[in-house]
């Protein structure tokens, strides 16, 4: 799998709430543990957080690098803001996507970008602009 297949949108999101939850859980272990010392119990907590959430991380950037597909056009809605989209997939299929208004904003989804379902068929952007 070269760069352009590797996804690495949810990995740092999910580690840096991890480390959050880590440190908090971590005093929680050290307040029982060690009433002396709750220092320690965050020490063990941020790596043991942060490595869990590293691995949830990447298990959504590796069903993203799977369903990785390819806009190939964007059309106007009749009556509506929204926008059709169109992308295709790694089999040369091509799938249709209603986006919204906001979505299309957030996304700032343009022809030629590398997208990818969501396990919900919701459409993300796998660009970083």
């Amino acid at each position: 799998m070269d760069n352009k297949e590797k996804v690495q949108k949810y990995m740092s999101i999910y580690m840096s709430l991890g480390m959050c939850f880590g440190v908090s859980g971590g005093l929680l272990f050290g307040l029982i543990l060690f009433p002396d010392n709750i220092a320690l119990g965050m020490c063990l907590g941020m790596p043991i957080g942060m490595s869990i959430g590293m691995v949830i991380g990447s298990a959504k950037d590796k069903s993203l690098s799977e369903n990785m597909m390819e806009v190939s056009r964007i059309e106007d809605v009749q009556d509506s803001k929204d926008k059709l989209l169109y992308a295709i997939d790694k089999k040369g299929v091509e799938k249709e996507y209603k986006v919204t208004e906001s979505q299309m904003k957030n996304e700032k989804f343009s022809v030629g970008d590398r997208v990818a379902e969501e396990t919900d068929g919701s459409l993300v952007s796998l660009e970083s602009r």
